[in-house]
């Protein structure tokens, strides 16, 4: 049999990353991985109690469609929300809110059959009607986060609980657009009453119901007692804390002031992992996967807008010495696409095309900019590039601005630095609506995310104008028609060659450059179970544990009761 038949009977569409674009880190030193001797599950789960937990930082708000949430919000948002599908441990897009998906043979029309006598929080049920007037009023409207990936899509109502999704062009990743904000539903009758209050007053038919926000403080969800998964939550409670002092985080749950953490620092991480085998006063659960530190340039706005300072600015770039300032030296690798080489889509071809650091090249690249009379910024021949870099007030970040501004100071360019609090940090790259212009210069960033490529290509670079999610605002005609193609062939080794050849382009158009991928952790106390272990309601099919630090707690329980 040939590799590429072989391919396409082990590589269903809706599997295309399999599991090895999961690469859960097993060899950490708290555990992780599949053996049942590795597992945090300890026993038959309790009911009760309360779990605290410590996030990265704080999110502007919870309405999906509205909100755009990171790691960090994400764990609040699937306590709150169900998504109607999530990718499972062995790489499948697997129903959960949804009872069936069934896609057309051109890939255009996904039909979604809901669970029948599920209910909101609210006591409203859930309907093919509550998701049809979500879909017109919220998630494809003008501005709305979700707008990108759904564009061109419409919905119909085919009875009662079920719904179809017509796509104007063929999209074999459909099923991972399902799997996030697009696909958490939530109360119709709870977004008209609302209004401008939405956002700090979410409802859906998660594991949790929402009780309280302290904006910066702490945000207290309560178990849904009418849960349409029968025997879950275990918790009574789950209290989210907001630490964006990485330390402080670290700090808090040594202290046990919080029951569990998170981080994508890879400074804490080592610090985490060297307080774990020290003082065994808690377990680390770790995570490598697609995604990259990164420094993003604003691309539509001079003198980023012209390819030779991009690429002049990643050439003075020495990665190692990134990787040292954020702590990640002997724990990640350097980065040159935004897959891993555990990825299936990981390429050494385009491996090749990376740019390395090259002074005389940065210097060549700059200086012919700068000597430019129609140079982009409308400076004097000759003027200096100078720009600002943003970064969170995070100790390892503070050390990586001080080593670019160094390496850009070397090759002639100006750079001042600022400190900015991440949801602002945030805020400024995605813009406002509706066209979502980015406002900075250039800002540290991570890139990539798990999944199909296309659920995370589509969304940062699709077209920017009214997409929230491409912060770097930069496009070309190659990238978007290379775009499209990946959506239209559910077959692996065609969709590998259109992935490579994006990060080829990424790699020779430098909207962004990349400082090592990025280990991330989950950190909790012993008596805190079932960590790395959930199912989806059939309560056998498992989930990929803790993708990218994100925390599930709809099966967490404590054994000290």
């Amino acid at each position: 049999m040939s590799r590429r038949s072989t391919r396409s009977r082990t590589l269903r569409l809706s599997a295309l990353v399999a599991a090895a674009a999961l690469v859960v880190g097993a060899c950490g030193s708290g555990g992780g991985g599949d053996d049942p001797a590795d597992t945090d599950a300890g026993g038959t789960p309790k009911p009760g109690g309360s779990v605290s937990i410590g996030l990265e930082a704080e999110t502007a708000g919870w309405q999906p469609g509205k909100d755009s949430p990171a790691e960090s919000g994400t764990s609040v948002m699937l306590a709150i929300y169900d998504p109607l599908v999530l990718r499972s441990r062995d790489g499948e897009i697997t129903p959960f809110l949804a009872e069936t998906v069934t896609k057309s043979a051109d890939l255009k029309e996904w039909t979604i059959k809901l669970r029948p006598n599920v209910k909101f929080h609210d006591g409203t049920p859930l309907t093919a009607e509550n998701q049809k007037e979500a879909f017109d009023k919220v998630l494809t409207v003008t501005g709305a986060r979700t707008a990108g990936v759904l564009a061109g899509a419409t919905m119909t109502v085919v009875d009662p609980l079920t719904i179809k999704y017509t796509l104007a062009q063929p999209n074999a990743a459909f099923g991972e657009v399902l799997a996030g904000a697009s696909g958490y539903a939530f109360s119709m009758a709870n977004y008209n009453a609302k209004g401008a209050d939405i956002s700090a007053n979410p409802v859906g038919t998660g594991p949790f119901v929402f009780q309280s926000w302290t904006r910066d403080s702490q945000l207290v969800v309560k178990k849904n007692p009418s849960y349409w998964i029968q025997g879950l939550p275990h918790l009574d409670e789950v209290v989210f804390k907001p630490i964006p002092d990485e330390d402080a985080r670290l700090f808090s749950l040594q202290a046990g002031d919080i029951d569990m953490m998170h981080t994508l620092r890879q400074g804490l991480v080592k610090k985490a992992k060297d307080a774990e085998k020290r003082d065994r006063e808690f377990k680390v659960y770790d995570f490598l996967g697609n995604n990259s530190g990164a420094n993003i340039f604003n691309s539509g706005k001079p003198p980023f807008d012209d390819k030779r300072v991009r690429q002049g600015l990643v050439y003075a770039i020495n990665q190692a010495t990134s990787i040292d300032a954020l702590g990640g030296t002997g724990m990640v690798p350097e980065s040159t696409q935004l897959y891993t080489r555990d990825s299936p889509f990981y390429s050494e071809r385009a491996a090749a095309t990376y740019p390395k650091q090259d002074i005389n090249k940065a210097k060549q690249l700059l200086t012919s900019y700068v000597n430019d009379p129609a140079r982009s910024d409308k400076k004097a021949v000759g003027a200096p590039i100078s720009f600002r870099y943003d970064c969170p007030p995070d100790p390892t970040l503070v050390d990586l601005s001080l080593v670019l501004q160094q390496q850009w100071a070397a090759v002639g360019v100006q750079v001042s630095l600022r400190q900015v609090e991440q949801s602002v940090h945030i805020a400024e790259a995605v813009g406002n609506p509706p066209d979502y212009t980015a406002e900075y210069d250039v800002k540290c960033w991570r890139l990539g995310g798990q999944g199909d490529p296309d659920s995370t290509l589509f969304t940062q670079f699709g077209p920017p104008k009214g997409a929230a999610s491409n912060v770097t605002d930069f496009t070309t005609p190659k990238l978007q028609e290379l775009l499209q193609k990946g959506r239209t062939t559910a077959d692996f080794d065609e969709r590998k060659k259109v992935y490579e050849e994006i990060s080829i382009l990424f790699n020779e158009e430098a909207p962004f450059s990349l400082s090592g991928a990025t280990a991330s952790i989950v950190a909790a106390r012993p008596y805190v179970q079932s960590v790395m272990d959930w199912t989806f309601p059939d309560r056998t099919t498992k989930g990929p544990s803790i993708t990218q630090s994100v925390i599930t707690t709809r099966e967490l329980w404590r054994n000290d009761r």
